[in-house]
């Protein structure tokens, strides 16, 4: 689709379907145009947007742009995982009640993922299901989280622990977002990338060492290759579980471990800690080193993850702020612990034979996984260690 209108720029446009629920993916570069057509198209009566402090600060005018001549409340936050709280949930809640909402209503999350789950709980509680329509401005979050009905806050206790299933309206974006972006965000995206190759298509990892050498992470090409690559690996494990509770479970690769590690990192640094993409990349390499040590996964298929995730300028170790110790006390209250047989020494993981393809367990891709195991991978990618344990592989690989 083409324009000459100021704004709006070509357009590209999947349908994205997760079990019964399909809704459409639009991005494009230089949109807004579009966007702001897509929701005036919604006839909401207050388009109530979600998002941060700094994304306020950086695009104070896009609210008012895309509203149009419909009303509209913006409802911010400090950045961090800070917003997905309770307290932040339903402090939101009451002001968009307070200004008005109704059921004609619609949520517009406007920024990264973390901003995208509060928006998508928040509209499944307003009025027991409100509209819900995400722009993702962050890769993470345009190639991961809005790929999911995952909705969700965080816990005293752990990462994502109260949370539902909930499906947008429709998903918009414009790449031109993603140009403010520190490179480290830009980054983060695409090591949810290199998580959809390793763990589910790993032919796309040609594509993926293309835009690593091609050096401009922003540059809309490559932009738009991520996205669509991005789109057909999600949806490939998703089309037929809403709930993410079989094959989908193949997403969670590094995340057991990686969720640890970045609430760790946050509740040390805020802010300063580790992104979530960086995080995953981490803990993949954890989860990498279990399954070697297990015999299962080759050198080479290791080597590999240390090329893909340092070639995504992540550093492949734990931060100094992180002891192998705190992860293990935060992984030990994962969100995955009911899926398998319950086993006081073990947690769920996903881990793999070979790229590709996954570990089962009567039907799912979990493997249980003993604290011992997880301590010594740990270990092995603390500070320190990781470039004598890449050393090690890349000998035993003759290289």
């Amino acid at each position: 689709m083409n324009s000459t209108r100021p704004g709006h720029g070509r357009l590209h446009s999947r349908t994205i379907r997760i079990g019964d629920s399909a809704f459409p993916y639009v991005f494009g570069d230089d949109c807004a145009g579009e966007i702001a057509d897509g929701l005036a198209q919604l006839n909401a009566d207050l388009l109530i947007f979600v998002t941060d402090d700094r994304l306020r600060e950086l695009y104070p005018e896009v609210p008012a742009r895309l509203s149009g001549r419909t009303p509209h409340l913006v409802l911010t936050h400090p950045v961090g995982e800070s917003m997905k709280t309770m307290t932040c949930l339903t402090s939101h809640l009451d002001t968009a009640l307070r200004a008005g909402a109704t059921r004609r209503s619609v949520v517009v999350s406007f920024g990264g993922g973390v901003p995208g789950n509060l928006a998508g709980l928040m509209a499944s509680l307003l009025f027991r299901g409100a509209r819900l329509v995400h722009i993702p401005t962050t890769t993470i979050a345009a190639m991961d989280s809005v790929l999911s009905l995952k909705q969700a806050i965080n816990t005293p206790v752990g990462k994502n622990g109260l949370g539902t299933y909930y499906a947008p309206t429709a998903v918009y974006t414009d790449v031109r977002f993603f140009g403010t972006l520190p490179v480290r965000e830009l980054r983060s995206g695409l090591c949810e990338m290199a998580k959809n190759c390793l763990a589910i298509r790993p032919d796309a990892i040609p594509g993926l060492r293309a835009v690593i050498a091609g050096g401009d992470l922003a540059a809309p090409a490559a932009l738009h290759w991520l996205l669509e690559a991005s789109i057909t690996a999600k949806t490939e494990v998703t089309r037929d579980d809403t709930y993410e509770r079989r094959r989908g479970l193949v997403l969670e690769y590094g995340h057991t471990a990686g969720h640890a590690i970045e609430l760790c990192d946050h509740r040390a640094r805020g802010a300063a800690g580790l992104s979530h993409g960086a995080a995953i990349a981490v803990g993949m390499l954890v989860a990498a080193h279990i399954s070697h040590a297990r015999g299962w996964l080759s050198d080479d298929a290791v080597s590999l993850h240390y090329e893909l995730v340092t070639g995504l300028g992540v550093e492949p170790y734990l931060p100094r702020t992180v002891r192998p110790e705190d992860v293990l006390r935060v992984a030990a209250d994962d969100n995955k612990r009911g899926y398998l047989d319950p086993d006081p020494d073990a947690l769920p993981f996903v881990l793999l034979r070979a790229p590709g393809r996954p570990a089962m367990t009567e039907g799912l891709p979990l493997v249980p996984v003993s604290t011992a195991e997880l301590r010594a991978a740990l270990e092995v990618v603390a500070r320190g260690s990781a470039e004598t344990a890449t050393a090690n592989i890349h000998q035993r690989a003759g290289r």
